[in-house]
Order: C-alpha cells, then sequence, then structure tokens
C-alpha cells in the first residue's frame, strides 16, 4: 500500500524564542496527522523538532522534558535536533548518539546562539567519530552586524536590507568549505538565496554528505510581500527575496537542486505580532508553515505544472522519511 502523509523536518514547537511563547504546541499540530489519506491535503505523518537550552536548565533536562510532551501530545514520529548553549560534548554526546541531530547558527548573537566558524569546525572535529548531521542556519554575523549599523528598522521591508542573501551566501560558502574539508555531514536549512543553492550543488561534487531544504514562502512570495498591509506580521528570517530570486529558486527547485521542503513552521499570534508593529527589532521574526507545507506547493506548483505531483511526494516524503532515520515514534 502507498503512504500518503508527509514530513516536515524543520518545526518549531512548545518552545519559547526571543522570549516569548510560540503560538502552538505538540497539541496543536495532532490535528494535522488525523486528516483523511487525501493525496491532496495528506496528513502530517512526523516532524524535526528542536530544543535549545535554557538558562535555567541543562539541554539534557529540556531534551527529555520535550520528548515526554511530544509523547503526550502529538505521538508520531520527531526527530530531535538540538541546540547546546552551554552544554559541552560530555553532555551532548550521548544525546547526539541516541539519534538527535545538532543544530547550530552562524547569527543570532544577542539572543545567544550565535556559533562562529572555529566553534562549528571544533564541533565536526570532537563528532568526527560519531559523524552526527549538523544542522546550519547561515547567514554571516559580521555582515548582518554592517548591514543592521547603517539602515534603521522602522518599515517592515529594512528588514530586507538588514539580512540580505549576501550574508547568507558567505556563511554558506564557509560552512561548506568545513563540511568538505571534515566530510562532515551537515544541513543548511531554510536556503532562500539561489546563490547559496548553487554553492552546495557544487560542493556535493566533493562530499556527498551536504543536504538542503527550502521552504514554500521562499519559492512563492517575494519581499514586495513586506509593502502590503500587516506586513510586519510576515517577517521571517531569513526574510522574503527579491522577485528574481524567488523565481530562481523555483528553477533549482524543478532541477533537483534541494533535498527536501520543510516549513520552518515558527507560529506567533497575529496579537503578539501586533503588539511590535511600531517596534520591529523587538517584534518575534516567524510565520506557520506546517499546516500548508504540502498543499501550498501542490496548490501553485504542482497544478500549473512547474514541478510534478511526485517531485513534490519525493520532496516532502520520500526523501524527509530518510532524513528522519533514527526519529523517536511515541
Amino acid at each position: 500500500m502507498t503512504e500518503i502523509g508527509y514530513y516536515d523536518f524543520h518545526v518549531h514547537v512548545g518552545e519559547k524564542i526571543g522570549g516569548h511563547d510560540l503560538a502552538d504546541g505538540f497539541k496543536d499540530l495532532k490535528r494535522l496527522t488525523e486528516r483523511e489519506p487525501n493525496p491532496e491535503n495528506p496528513p502530517l505523518l512526523g516532524i524535526g523538532a528542536f530544543v535549545t537550552e535554557r538558562p535555567d536548565e541543562s539541554l539534557t533536562d529540556t531534551y527529555h522534558r520535550m520528548q515526554e510532551l511530544a509523547a503526550q501530545e502529538f505521538g508520531k514520529a520527531v526527530k530531535w535536533h538540538l541546540t547546546p548553549t552551554k552544554a559541552m560534548i560530555e553532555e551532548i554526546y550521548p544525546l547526539l548518539a541516541g539519534g538527535a541531530d545538532l543544530k547550530l547558527y552562524t547569527s543570532y548573537r544577542e539572543a545567544g546562539l550565535y556559533s562562529s566558524y572555529e566553534e562549528i569546525e571544533r564541533w565536526m572535529k570532537e563528532l568526527s567519530g560519531l559523524k552526527t548531521r549538523i544542522l546550519l542556519h547561515c547567514e554571516d554575523d559580521l555582515i548582518l552586524q554592517g548591514s543592521s549599523e547603517w539602515r534603521d528598522f522602522r518599515q517592515p521591508f529594512d528588514h530586507t536590507l538588514r539580512r540580505p542573501e549576501i550574508a547568507e551566501d558567505k556563511a554558506v560558502d564557509l560552512v561548506l568549505n568545513l563540511a568538505v574539508k571534515h566530510q562532515h555531514p551537515v544541513h543548511i536549512v531554510h536556503v532562500s538565496s539561489p546563490v547559496a543553492a548553487l554553492f552546495i550543488k557544487e560542493a556535493r561534487r566533493s562530499f556527498a554528505g551536504i543536504t538542503c531544504e527550502t521552504s514554500p514562502h521562499y519559492l512563492l512570495y517575494s519581499e514586495e510581500r513586506l509593502r502590503e498591509a500587516n506586513a510586519h506580521r510576515y517577517l521571517c528570517t531569513p526574510p522574503y527575496r527579491k522577485e528574481s530570486s524567488r523565481g530562481k529558486l523555483v528553477e533549482l527547485l524543478q532541477d533537483g537542486v534541494f533535498d527536501i521542503l520543510a516549513s520552518d513552521h515558527c507560529a506567533f499570534t497575529d496579537e503578539l505580532k501586533d503588539r511590535y508593529k511600531d517596534d520591529l527589532p523587538n517584534l518575534p521574526k516567524g510565520i506557520p508553515g506546517v499546516e500548508i507545507l504540502f498543499t501550498s506547493i501542490y496548490e501553485d506548483l504542482v497544478k500549473p505544472g512547474k514541478i510534478t505531483l511526485e517531485q513534490l511526494i519525493d520532496l516532502t516524503l520520500t526523501r524527509p522519511k530518510e532524513l528522519m532515520k533514527g526519529a523517536q515514534t511515541a
């Protein structure tokens, strides 16, 4: 019997981000798993979820607490992505050996998530015996600092100028060099720049352990959406890109450059976002997406004939399922 459903490898759920509670918990995702097996609107079969070390709790304790919560309220496969902020290799190694991935960021210094390229290389060396996959959020911190210094954040569109594509391009290039050098598996998340995607395509010639994802909002919307009414509700990181980049990303999707589609689901309530619409630097950045990961691409790319249904199934079911190996099912 053919399996009907999809996996979302990139879901932020049940955590605080920037001091704000996410709008969705595991129980909110449960209803997506209970859909009828409709090929045009299939059920959610599993997710990749993040566990970030908290100031008041060890990474191990947070991880176990999140596992219990997912088992009680979600009950489907979860591949865990762990972000240490203080934890040393001695603590995190057994968690990774148990099937979790490592998630690192080349930005978000102010949130305590930043890892330098030297630190990323150190992790690769320390995990050389395990070769656990490292997920990377790639935006070069120095470029972001420079872009933010000369550009005020008064309008939602300013977000595109403060976090330019070149920051993603540089970080992806440097991370790929490390992956090739150490032959260490990496997964580049939410690729929004076609130049970065081409860097990934080229790096695979030297090392096959490189995978990547893009998200529907980078394929379907351009930065012009950030000029529309209530544009602050659409702010996410990386931001939407220019129309020419959006179009090139669709072409790269057609050419098979992306391994998977993943939503980067990071939902905040409209009420919370509206509270900060006149204080954009402190507005929580993130948008929902897990519910429409499959259907948005089906409607906007499959029906018009830009990709085939078989390609969509490969991007949301077959290949994500491979990356989900080691996932825990309640």
